[in-house]
């Protein structure tokens, strides 16, 4: 696959990770905090900018051990490794978004 690709699958995690994960929930308990005063108090509004918040944290920490390897070999820069690192890791982060859905499913009890 092309170091792009491999980011549209990371894109994808994030997203599936900010729609379904565990964490949304948190993150919308604690909305008075993050959430400016113009914004509505709809639930919908809440849960999309929760999501949203737990996808770009998704992106982001899964980021940090491939750019530690790009930094520490820089001939890897060029190759997709990092990428696939980076992919690896948003997998790893997804896990309990995954059980979640497969608790919703009925597919794990």
């Amino acid at each position: 696959m092309l170091r792009h690709q491999v980011f549209a699958l990371v894109l994808g995690l994030a997203v599936f990770n900010g729609i379904f994960s565990p964490l949304v929930h948190l993150v919308a308990a604690y909305s008075l905090i993050w959430a400016p005063p113009w914004l509505p108090v709809e639930p919908s509004v809440t849960f999309y900018f929760s999501s949203l918040i737990v996808a770009t944290t998704t992106l982001l920490a899964s980021g940090i051990p491939a750019a530690l390897i790009e930094r520490a070999v820089p001939a890897s820069r060029e190759a997709p490794g990092p990428n696939w690192i980076w992919a690896a890791v948003a997998l790893v982060l997804c896990f309990p978004a995954l059980v979640r859905v497969l608790l919703m499913s009925g597919a794990m009890q």
